[in-house]
């Protein structure tokens, strides 16, 4: 991985993309980690992966579903709604949101 170009955060939401889409709960390293820990950790390179066009992020009613029936997130959207610590679980009553590596982020794997 082109390491120089990607921070901490962004290699540990990039490198489990490689066979994307997934849903945010399984970037989870382990269950040490609390799911607020997890949005503190990963939002911020989701978020700046997303705005490179590394990586897309879409809402689903369910997972898994279908990549063309999520509706994408962007910009504040994706900021406000990633930072949460419930859209990191596989356990919520919630929408589920997934991220899905790019062309432009497959190049940096």
């Amino acid at each position: 991985m082109a390491d120089e170009w990607l921070n901490h955060s962004e290699v540990l939401v990039l490198d489990p993309l490689e066979n994307s889409p997934l849903p945010l709960w399984e970037l989870r390293w382990h269950q040490a980690t609390t799911l607020q820990e997890l949005a503190d950790i990963l939002a911020p390179g989701l978020i700046s992966l997303a705005a490179r066009g590394l990586v897309e992020v879409r809402r689903f009613h369910n997972w898994p579903a279908q990549w063309d029936q999520g509706v994408p997130l962007i910009g504040d959207d994706l900021a406000r709604e990633s930072t949460h610590a419930e859209v990191w679980s596989d356990e919520a009553a919630h929408a589920v949101l997934a991220a899905h590596i790019t062309k432009a982020g497959r190049r940096l794997l």
